[in-house]
């Protein structure tokens, strides 16, 4: 009997392949067309309708800019466009136009294979000593209506040490 080489059918590199998900660009279209719908319901009604805001208005132009998953649109080789204010709105409907017909398709799918964004760091603790945070307890004990024998009995069974609870109370901010 011949020994048959399986492995010429085999290719393990493809695991990512078959993991991913599979890209559907027209979701990408749809939610770009009503980005660019609401910022043309935005604009004709003066920023009374919420929405997404691509545009700024000054001086009789339109400021345009929007992203794609992260990444910026390029119209004209350039990811932010002036429009003079009469022609916005024909400019979004050519836009909206120009989008259902894939015009974009190549922004959508280097959206969609960029790499997820990375987590956000977490938030910087600011280094604010234990005599700051309890001169700040005390400002809002304050503001709060607590008189100083009230703010002094409620931190002194917090077990608050004296000393520190005097020099909070004895401390008044610099220009009050």
């Amino acid at each position: 009997m011949a020994k048959i080489d399986l492995s010429k059918f085999i290719d393990n590199s493809l695991k990512a392949e078959f993991d991913a998900k599979p890209y559907d660009v027209a979701k990408d279209r749809a939610r770009l067309v009503g980005r660019l719908e609401a910022a043309r319901a935005q604009f004709s009604s003066n920023g009374a309708v919420k929405g997404p805001k691509l545009f700024t208005k000054k001086n009789g132009v339109v400021e345009f800019k929007a992203a794609v998953k992260g990444v910026d649109l390029t119209i004209n080789g350039s990811t932010t466009n002036y429009i003079p204010e009469s022609q916005f709105e024909p400019f979004l409907a050519a836009l909206i136009e120009a989008t259902n017909a894939g015009e974009f398709d190549n922004v959508f799918t280097a959206g969609a294979a960029s790499p997820a964004k990375p987590a956000a760091a977490p938030k910087r603790e600011r280094n604010v000593s234990e005599a700051s945070r309890l001169n700040i307890r005390v400002g809002g004990f304050r503001r709060g209506g607590k008189s100083d024998a009230e703010i002094r009995k409620q931190l002194t069974a917090e077990g608050v040490d004296k000393a520190a609870i005097d020099a909070a109370i004895a401390y008044k901010r610099p220009g009050k």
